[in-house]
């Protein structure tokens, strides 16, 4: 079934609790058009969907409300998105998402399995409903270094209660949720994945080289 490249709101085909096995299945699906980039929209029309996917340690998950960081400010390729530069309004991104918070148009939200949350899916790319964007903001990131782009995100009122981690394996069941059992042990977030391929590397040139770690 053929997709509208861009509009706002649903998406036929995909409601609340759908999710893809990666972003290229987003994609497909006309949910997010976009294949890395976490905003998807025009300076003009504004966003039509974000991915919350934990790119930046400065985003905060609260679930019906995020603080999400804007896009740029890191090496190309780079994908611990370690801040080396500030954050510019002119990002393709960080321009349809301030136009969105003047709007009020509806923002699709994906939430990715790397997120550091206790709403993000335990595998995949889900799509939770849709939000708005009620503020758009620059400050220092966490650090006091560099300049970030800041949007707070609101979900709006009346849709499906999102589905929320417990700390023992197992998404917790809301009032008219389902419940979910999530995989054991829980995935590693992306950040920790990396680390963990890091310090595999140097232990084993470490061996190569006869050196203690």
């Amino acid at each position: 079934m053929d997709r509208p490249v861009q509009r706002f709101g649903e998406i036929p085909g995909a409601p609340i609790g759908t999710t893809w096995k990666n972003r290229r299945e987003c994609f497909d699906a006309g949910v997010h058009r976009q294949i890395e980039a976490g905003i998807s929209g025009t300076e003009t029309d504004g966003a039509f969907s974000i991915v919350v996917s934990g790119q930046y340690m400065d985003d905060k998950d609260d679930g019906d409300k995020i603080l999400y960081t804007g896009s740029g400010g890191y090496k190309l390729g780079d994908r611990t998105r370690e801040q080396d530069r500030d954050q510019q309004w002119t990002d393709f991104g960080n321009q349809a998402l301030r136009k969105s918070s003047e709007t009020g148009k509806p923002v699709r939200v994906i939430r990715g399995y790397e997120l550091d949350s206790e709403f993000a899916p335990w595998e995949g790319f889900r799509y939770d409903g849709l939000y708005t964007c009620i503020r758009a903001w620059k400050e220092k990131d966490r650090h006091g270094h560099y300049d970030i782009c800041r949007y707070t995100m609101e979900r709006i009122p009346g849709q499906p209660p999102l589905r929320r981690r417990s700390t023992v394996g197992r998404y917790i069941p809301l009032p008219g949720s389902e419940t979910v059992q999530a995989p054991v042990p829980a995935p590693v977030t992306g950040r920790q994945r990396i680390m963990q391929q890091v310090q595999a590397l140097l232990e084993n040139d470490a061996a190569l080289l006869g050196l203690p770690l």
